[in-house]
């Protein structure tokens, strides 16, 4: 990892050094188009927990959603019982998921306001030639630039047009770890970097519940390794079942949980990658509640993300904090997020690498300690990455 990196992440985020900011009042508004609920991984829950970090800094916010079923159940009851949240349903258009571009148009155009917007998924859209109010966009990756082979051809032209245009446009860019920062730079140069800031993920443990005394699930009576991600092709899945297959063949007791999509392909997939008395102890565990997520982190003997590429790389720091042994890939943001305490795989396409560092770890016992539990959580605390943002917004009000 770049020593560069390393250091910003053991310091915190940028801005973090302002304690004052908590003081603004002004009225942030955020479209949540963009979700869809189970149906984008971390990033719902990243946006989830941003958002009641601002509330639990005494931001005044306004939330904007098309239908009831986009978001989820348990973040609507929250953002009708925080007091400094309002919902305001606007704009349910029937479509797939990329009508929310011109909900998102739609909202913009008729803000009539100086109060902020902050666009949770990298579009900006336009606005009107004398509109006053600023735009804040998370911009979450740009893998699309390092693993195009991942991307559709339309999907690539489309951000290599829209992308410039957005860091032009947009008054703050957001991005969630400094490898995104040193990608950014590389990929669209100083100036675009000039107009981002560092806000990691936040992420709210609460959501889990007390992890400590939950029992176990029921359908896994010994050890097990857990991994949780969408079954797309940069998360390296198959590399994971392949290494697990050289482990099982050593250690008839051990088992693997993917938490993810026990969709009919992802099925598929595992059931072709390896063979009929290893697959067996395979578990897809289907989408599952916090608490049920929570009680999978909290009886795991080890996690394991063997990602190609990640913006951020949330499971593997919310194992962590939960007191988990956590082996991840040796790659973009994941050396930086994890804050040096998560093994490193450099070989991240060898299942042998992850097998052999899987076997050493379950061997070991180590888990985090209470020093370890208390950094990362108090690193990623929502209020945390709130202050960080509010910070940032405060700037560019006054540089403005």
């Amino acid at each position: 990892m770049d020593q560069r990196l390393y250091s910003a992440a053991r310091s915190g985020p940028s801005f973090s050094r302002c304690g004052t900011i908590t003081q603004r009042r002004n009225v942030i508004k955020i479209p949540l188009y963009t979700i869809r609920h189970g149906q984008i991984g971390g990033t719902e829950f990243a946006i989830y927990n941003l958002i009641r970090g601002l509330a639990s800094v005494g931001a005044d916010i306004r939330l904007f959603y098309g239908h009831e079923n986009d978001l989820s159940p348990d973040f609507m009851q929250w953002a009708a019982s925080d007091p400094h949240a309002r919902l305001c349903r606007k704009w349910g258009l029937p479509g797939p998921k990329g009508v929310r571009f011109l909900q998102e148009t739609l909202f913009q155009l008729v803000r009539g306001d100086q109060d902020w917007a902050i666009f949770p998924n990298y579009f900006r859209p336009p606005a009107l030639p004398l509109a006053k109010g600023r735009s804040c966009v998370i911009l979450h990756d740009i893998q699309y630039r390092q693993f195009p082979q991942y991307h559709s051809e339309k999907r690539r032209k489309w951000l290599d047009f829209y992308l410039p245009k957005m860091f032009v446009a947009a008054d703050l860019v957001v991005l969630i770890s400094h490898s995104e920062l040193e990608l950014v730079r590389q990929h669209f140069g100083e100036e675009a970097a000039r107009k981002c800031v560092v806000v990691y993920n936040a992420i709210d443990f609460e959501r889990f519940g007390a992890v400590r005394d939950m029992p176990r699930p029921t359908s896994l009576a010994g050890r097990y390794i857990l991994s949780v991600c969408h079954h797309f092709p940069h998360k390296n899945v198959k590399t994971l079942l392949e290494a697990f297959t050289r482990l099982a063949g050593r250690d008839p007791s051990i088992e693997l949980v993917l938490v993810g999509s026990a969709s009919e392909a992802n099925l598929a997939f595992v059931r072709d990658s390896m063979p009929d008395h290893i697959r067996n102890r395979v578990r897809i565990t289907g989408f599952v509640t916090d608490l049920e997520l929570g009680r999978y982190y909290a009886h795991a003997s080890l996690f394991a993300l063997p990602s190609l590429y990640e913006g951020f790389g949330m499971p593997a720091v919310e194992a962590l904090g939960l007191g988990v042994p956590t082996l991840v890939s040796n790659a973009y943001s994941l050396p930086e997020v994890t804050l040096g305490y998560a093994g490193l795989i450099d070989d991240t396409l060898d299942p042998q690498a992850w097998a052999l560092a899987m076997e050493r770890a379950l061997l070991s016992g180590e888990r985090p300690g209470a020093d370890v539990v208390a950094h990362i959580r108090r690193t990623y605390a929502p209020e945390q990455s709130a202050r960080t943002l509010l910070a940032a917004l405060q700037s560019c009000d006054m540089a403005a």
